[in-house]
């Protein structure tokens, strides 16, 4: 891959050799004298990453209401949303909660280009204005991982034609039927099982869990935005 020049004096040649899992720049320079440098693939695809500028702008569209955060490719989104609400309508095995307390949270949306939901993730972050350092606590329910990926099971997650009917997930996926996959009585300080945490906490005020229930993880929103 000679670089441009005229009259071949500073050629730079890059050799690549697979089996060695590295690259030789050999780089020519004036009076004859070629000087030799390894580097890794890693390095090197930095380096021309970096290299490249271009002034094509990408557009977000409308983003969906409580958005704090988006990232793109040609392929997908990934959004975190800020959910306003701190009630919703929950199931537990075969038990209805209406408008049961929650905690205030977070949401990890991964949206194909399709605008279908691929998969999601939920934090649970302090009752203040959303901020970088905003901390986090461990979900207190069920079925979600210790990366805050949220386990769907079987149920099929939405497609929407406007990414600003995004605002609706929240309430679908708080909705679905919970089982006792992944709870951990000790994400709750009353150390509780997750039938009696929500006999407990059905006619508690939301923020009851900031009082008596939450256990911090240590994180921060901007830990919960960046795990992507």
């Amino acid at each position: 891959m000679p670089a441009e020049n005229k009259d071949c004096s500073r050629d730079v040649v890059i050799r690549v050799s697979p089996g060695q899992h590295s690259l030789t720049i050999e780089e020519h320079k004036p009076g004859g004298i070629v000087a030799y440098k390894k580097i890794s693939p890693l390095d090197f695809y930095f380096a021309i990453n970096g290299s490249y500028w271009s002034n094509e702008m990408v557009s977000s569209g409308f983003l969906p209401d409580n958005c704090l955060h988006i990232s793109m490719d040609r392929k997908e989104k990934f959004f975190t949303i800020w959910n306003p609400e701190l009630r919703a309508d929950v199931m537990y095995q075969d038990i209805e909660y209406f408008n049961f307390p929650i905690p205030r949270l977070v949401f990890g949306i991964r949206m194909l280009d399709s605008g279908k939901v691929a998969e999601c993730s939920m934090g649970v972050v302090a009752d203040e204005k959303p901020t970088p350092e905003t901390p986090m606590f461990y979900y207190p329910f069920s079925n979600v991982h210790p990366n805050n990926m949220v386990c769907t099971g079987n149920n099929v997650l939405p497609r929407y034609k406007k990414q600003t009917l995004l605002r609706n997930f929240p309430r679908f996926l708080l909705g679905l039927p919970d089982n006792d996959d992944m709870y951990d009585v000790k994400k709750n300080k009353l150390r509780l099982s997750h039938a009696a945490l929500l006999e407990h906490l059905k006619d508690k005020e939301p923020s009851y869990y900031y009082s008596d229930i939450l256990v911090s993880n240590g994180k921060t929103l901007q830990d919960f935005i960046s795990r992507r």
